[in-house]
């Protein structure tokens, strides 16, 4: 039965020392939790990062550049209550892991791809997983919506750009970026293109009875209770998902008012080469000169003016 295993499985096979890092800030870092204990029990080294949405005013890194944070239990300076590294950090060190959680700044591409440089050097990485909460990291730019593309798309071309590691992508939670106006028809464009082109590495469903979803979702439930007024929309959906909930089910209080439409394909991760995804990126080359989050918005709103927007399409099921 090994051989029905997606290609994604075979791409990390030989990797020994993995980062896992979420790519569009928030709580990206939590959906990629359940690879986490699954290659750790797998006996392969993983380590966790986040592009962070946090404004950290934290002292020197040691080794590492500004614009990387290692973010561990005991830190000096307080946290505020939005801080998902911090308590996710502190959550693991709880259950006897590794407590350190690496945040990235806030930044452009030249200053993320050196701060991933670094860090990547540090750990003896050989495998740098990018994990995005929803879909909208395969918007090429041309779409009607392109979601939240800013931390996506640094993340994704400050990857790519890396020269020694094997970049892979992870998505998680099919539906869930309708909310960001995102049509998903265009998501499923891009797989099928990525299919036949070799870069698409399977997709495959997380179900409530595996050991490592259960660690995931006890790691969400015990942070949304350290971050009461901050539980992720994102990651309480897809845990819903798993759980088997359906249609305009709410988990968090943050979500009522709106209609959300859970369903068992946001517990599917979707996988794919990463590289094949930022030759994608229809402003990939203007990119590469972004320092700062303004910088980036900017690219993309030029962008935009620049080149005609596809209409929405209803997927005809």
């Amino acid at each position: 039965m090994y051989s029905l295993q997606p290609p994604f499985f075979q791409e990390v096979q030989d990797s020994r020392r993995i980062l896992i890092a979420g790519m569009g800030g928030g709580f990206d870092v939590f959906c990629g939790l359940p690879l986490y204990f699954a290659l750790k029990a797998d006996g392969k080294e993983v380590f966790l990062a986040n592009y962070s949405f946090t404004s950290m005013d934290l002292g020197p890194n040691g080794p590492l550049p500004h614009a990387v944070v290692p973010v561990t239990p005991d830190l000096s300076a307080q946290p505020g209550e939005y801080f998902p590294e911090y308590w996710l950090s502190r959550w693991l060190a709880m259950q006897g892991e590794p407590g350190t959680v690496y945040a990235f700044r806030k930044v452009g591409v030249q200053p993320l791809k050196a701060a991933y440089e670094a860090l990547i050097t540090h750990l003896k990485i050989d495998t740098v997983i990018l994990v995005d909460g929803g879909t909208d990291s395969l918007m090429r730019g041309d779409e009607v919506d392109l979601g939240t593309p800013h931390e996506d798309a640094t993340s994704l071309v400050a990857v790519n750009e890396l020269r020694g590691p094997k970049t892979l992508l992870a998505c998680l939670g099919f539906g869930i970026d309708r909310f960001h106006g995102v049509c998903h028809a265009n998501y499923l464009e891009a797989t099928a293109e990525f299919t036949r082109s070799g870069a698409y590495l399977g997709a495959f469903s997380l179900t409530p009875d595996m050991p490592p979803v259960q660690k995931y979702k006890e790691a969400c439930e015990a942070v949304f209770q350290m971050m009461p007024r901050y539980t992720s929309i994102v990651n309480s959906s897809i845990v819903g998902a798993i759980d088997g909930h359906y249609g305009d089910h709410h988990a968090t209080s943050r979500t009522h008012g709106s209609e959300l439409w859970l369903n068992p394909l946001m517990g599917l991760y979707w996988t794919y080469h990463l590289p094949a995804v930022a030759a994608r990126l229809q402003y990939y080359a203007p990119m590469l000169d972004t320092i700062t989050l303004s910088d980036v918005g900017l690219v993309i709103e030029r962008h935009r003016d620049s080149v005609p927007i596809r209409p929405r399409v209803n997927i005809p099921v």
